[in-house]
């Protein structure tokens, strides 16, 4: 639809649009999810090794920081502590 002469237009950016939608935790390395998905993956394994080893192995050969990850592990990481448990039990 043209824009009338002398009316301005509200163009909004889709990149503003979804830094107001995404949380800044997720932003901050859009990895974590790759990497949380690894990590399940090694847990369905029957030879699996301990949930903090594969944490530790994944996250070295991504090359994540692990202070960072286990912080976000923290607040987003429900499902994998279920599989974890499920494992055990």
């Amino acid at each position: 639809m043209p824009i009338a002469r002398g009316k301005q237009s509200r163009v909004v950016s889709l990149e503003a649009a979804q830094q107001e939608v995404v949380p800044s935790e997720l932003s901050a390395s859009p990895l974590y999810g790759v990497a949380m998905l690894k990590i399940a993956m090694e847990l369905k394994k029957t030879d699996a090794l301990p949930v903090d080893e594969l944490i530790h192995g994944v996250l070295t050969r991504m090359r994540l920081d692990e202070t960072e990850f286990r912080r976000f592990l923290e607040s987003h990481g429900g499902l994998l502590r279920a599989i974890a448990q499920k494992r055990y039990t």
